[in-house]
């Protein structure tokens, strides 16, 4: 493979293989339906409702299924070559986008990082169902341009999931030195207080 092929193949591959990585890593823990194997931020969801427990689940696994799906959509050969399968997995996609933002507003409240939060996730929620509402309604009006214009932006949405995940890491490790003088030794409220944040930058 030459220099510039290669070179205008790495982006999509490293969007590819984030969201491949963050779709199984965070699906995973939810397809055992145990609440030991959750995170700090998704636990509690295990004591609650079983509506509040529903659209947990529908959220990581329909959400997953968009993301995991999502960058084959944008394979020019992929289309040009197996049209069907395109559109079906667009289709699937879409799916997982509609259930996925739905039960964004079943979680939003009382998570973990409050009021801020729960605005990042309902505005996510918002944004990404009528992203996918333009996507979908200009295929269906033949406007192939607009149509991949709007599944750019989202699936730059969907890609939260990953983005999400980087900047928590990065922000934990920026406030790690600071641990026992902001926040007296509890990591419980380093990560919450960055878990605000990320809300919003993913």
């Amino acid at each position: 493979m030459n220099k510039t092929r290669f070179k205008g193949q790495f982006p999509w591959a490293l969007m590819a293989f984030l969201a491949i990585g963050v779709g199984i890593a965070a699906v995973v823990p939810y397809a055992t339906f145990n609440p030991a194997n959750f995170n700090s931020a998704t636990a509690r969801f295990a004591t609650e409702t079983p509506l509040r427990q529903a659209g947990l689940y529908v959220h990581a696994f329909a959400g997953g299924v968009a993301l995991l799906v999502g960058p084959f959509q944008f394979l020019a050969r992929l289309r040009n070559r197996a049209p069907r399968l395109h559109r079906w997995t667009g289709r699937i996609y879409l799916v997982g986008i509609l259930l996925g933002g739905l039960s964004a507003f079943l979680i939003a409240p009382g998570i973990r990082s409050g009021m801020v939060g729960e605005f990042g996730l309902v505005f996510l929620g918002v944004l990404w169902l009528w992203t996918g509402w333009n996507a979908y309604r200009n295929i269906r009006a033949g406007n192939v341009e607009l149509h991949r214009e709007w599944m750019m932006r989202n699936y730059a949405l969907t890609f939260a999931a990953a983005t999400l995940r980087l900047w928590l890491g990065i922000l934990i490790g920026t406030q790690i030195p600071f641990l026992e003088t902001r926040y007296g030794g509890d990591f419980e409220a380093l990560f919450t207080e960055v878990y605000r944040v990320v809300m919003w930058l993913s």
